[in-house]
């Protein structure tokens, strides 16, 4: 086991540890839940309808900060392993959702009232982009402090 899959611990509760970063993150995101994209409000009403539900056991959860997405896809093999349930596989140019082609999750953090941003998964680029727009590609993956 590598120094960077140490870090990891899958819960076996439908929650995965992150124990450099002192956060749990769900194993799930809401594509994977819902069956859908959302945009970022639909992922805010997301994260207060687990919350409201006490998800898990858990009440405190929330969308995560740039640098926690970073952090997230930092080691794209553990990654894909732990949080996609794939295999690394040859890069296309075509992307494909579900043999965990390129995707995206939104971040708590926005610009000005209408815009937030999003990391992409496996480039890592970061988008601002209007909070309503419905982009195919964009889901959350909630997460919460240890």
């Amino acid at each position: 086991m590598g120094l960077a899959e140490c870090a990891y611990k899958d819960n076996s509760d439908g929650t995965i540890s992150d124990a450099d970063n002192d956060l749990q993150w769900l194993g799930r995101d809401s594509r994977q839940e819902l069956g859908k994209w959302l945009n970022w409000e639909e992922a805010e009403a997301y994260v207060n309808a687990c919350n409201e539900q006490n998800y898990l056991g858990h009440n405190d959860w929330r969308l995560p900060t740039k640098s926690e997405v970073r952090s997230l896809f930092k080691n794209k093999e553990t990654y894909q392993r732990i949080f996609l349930s794939t295999v690394q596989k040859k890069e296309r140019k075509v992307s494909n959702y579900q043999a965990g082609g390129e995707s995206s999750y939104w971040t708590s953090e926005t610009r000005y009232d209408s815009y937030a941003w999003k990391s992409y998964y496996p480039t890592g680029k970061e988008v601002c982009v209007d909070k309503v727009v419905s982009t195919t590609g964009t889901s959350a993956r909630l997460v919460r402090d240890l």
